[in-house]
């Protein structure tokens, strides 16, 4: 039976979620890591923990839980629920195709200090979508939360409608909502999960979405494959439950479902199947010293982009920004424009390097051999890459080797080697470089 007041979450970012006061919490994890009881289980409890006496009191609560099917809801969410939650405590009514209810009473101790504790009321209100639209499920529910169980199978609009619906039980003078959230386990990088909780995350943390991203269940490698001590819930499962989940099972699998990795997206399989992007991009923005060699990297065709980067002194590589077009169109700027020229191009290399690294001189280009391709020589004319840099004055060379296993192993070698001086990955990437981080994230 779950005892709220002797449970304990079974990790660093499951205790985060549960102390976190964002109206929107996302939590990705690998299977196996707790996200379902700590969500589904012991969140709806600290729901009514949290409430404001009556006057008699108590404190209660209405908590919504949305799946995207009956089937789906009482063969995994449900089942998680009455394994801590059994039907004859308190008044539960539900059959496999229908909403299910859980009305109950439990003593807890008050959150906010108060000496002794009180009664609490909870009422769980179990639906799932089927054939009818999120707008048509969701009308009508009034709730102190609401909980979507594994969202990326779930219509993305669910949040929305959702965090209309989570301010509405009870009166005013004690409800305490605790807003929407959310578990899954991480799909495509094009998933708009991607976006709200990856690519538009400051953005997002501004209106109060909070992503609590829970470790890989193993090591980096394999196979033979080891588990990782850092994953969380180990505590209750068997000393090799993620070596076991893992072995001979498809790359794709062991990349989203146990390494809790973003999927590769409908542009192919990732390339660096073993990058750590929490070690590969750094938690903030960071600048060259004046005087600080930069260089860049270019891509030529119609769809450019660039990479400024430097060298720090212990001899680590650093990507300071990225330069992308966007479709001016597309209001999430996710957009490739196409038919970009190199006036356009240039303009917007330029504009990236200055003011921001007018303090420091750009030594070099280095370009894709095959942009140099094209221009007639004896005419006199130019590559656009080279009119590019030719505008911008940078010196630019074609980079040694076109050929792709070099190329990757070049990214890989850094990416994977520990400098001397901090033990740290001698590669390193500005957290604002969000299309280099969908391209190690899988949409290369």
């Amino acid at each position: 039976m779950f005892d709220a007041r002797t449970f304990i979450p079974g990790g660093a970012k499951l205790t985060e979620f549960h102390e976190s006061r964002a109206f929107t919490r996302l939590m990705a994890g690998p299977i196996g890591s707790g996200k379902t009881v700590g969500a589904g289980v012991a969140e709806p409890f600290f729901t009514a923990m949290t409430q404001k006496p009556d006057s008699q009191g108590i404190r209660t609560a209405v908590v919504g839980v949305l799946r995207d099917n009956y089937r789906n809801l009482y063969a995994t969410t449900m089942k998680t629920w009455l394994d801590w939650v059994p039907k004859n405590f308190g008044h539960y009514t539900g059959s496999d195709d229908r909403p299910a209810v859980h009305e109950l009473e439990f003593p807890a101790p008050f959150v906010d200090g108060t000496p002794g504790g009180g009664l609490c009321r909870l009422r769980v209100e179990w639906r799932a979508l089927g054939t009818h639209t999120v707008e048509a499920t969701c009308r009508g529910w009034e709730l102190t939360g609401a909980y979507i169980d594994e969202a990326d199978t779930t219509p993305f609009e669910a949040i929305s409608f959702l965090a209309g619906r989570v301010k509405r039980a009870g009166r005013k003078e004690t409800r305490v909502s605790r807003g929407v959230w959310v578990t899954f386990n991480k799909p495509d990088t094009d998933h708009p999960l991607f976006d709200l909780c990856v690519d538009q995350a400051a953005h997002h943390a501004e209106n109060g979405v909070a992503f609590f991203d829970q470790p890989s269940g193993i090591l980096p490698g394999g196979p033979p494959f080891l588990t990782n001590p850092a994953a969380e819930n180990l505590a209750n499962l068997d000393n090799d439950y993620y070596e076991v989940a893992a072995r001979g099972q498809p790359e794709w699998y062991v990349r989203r479902m146990i390494r809790n990795q973003w999927g590769a997206s409908v542009a192919g399989d990732p390339v660096f199947g073993e990058v750590d992007l929490d070690r590969l991009f750094s938690p903030v923005e960071l600048e060259p010293e004046p005087g600080d060699e930069l260089f860049l990297g270019i891509d030529g065709g119609g769809t450019p982009a660039a990479v400024i980067c430097g060298r720090t002194r212990s001899g680590r590589r650093v990507v300071y920004a990225e330069v992308v077009l966007t479709d001016p169109m597309d209001p999430r700027g996710r957009r490739i424009l196409h038919g970009v020229g190199p006036k356009r191009f240039s303009q917007a290399l330029g504009d990236a390097l200055h003011p921001r690294f007018s303090r420091n001189r750009i030594s070099i280009a280095w370009g894709d051999p095959a942009a140099f391709y094209g221009a007639d020589r004896e005419m006199g004319e130019y590559a656009d890459i080279e009119m590019v840099c030719s505008q911008l004055k940078i010196p630019v060379q074609p980079a040694p080797s076109n050929e792709l296993g070099i190329r990757h192993e070049a990214v890989r070698t850094v990416m994977n080697r520990l400098n001397v001086h901090d033990g740290m990955p001698d590669l390193v990437i500005n957290p604002s470089c969000r299309w280099l981080r969908r391209g190690f994230a899988g949409d290369y």
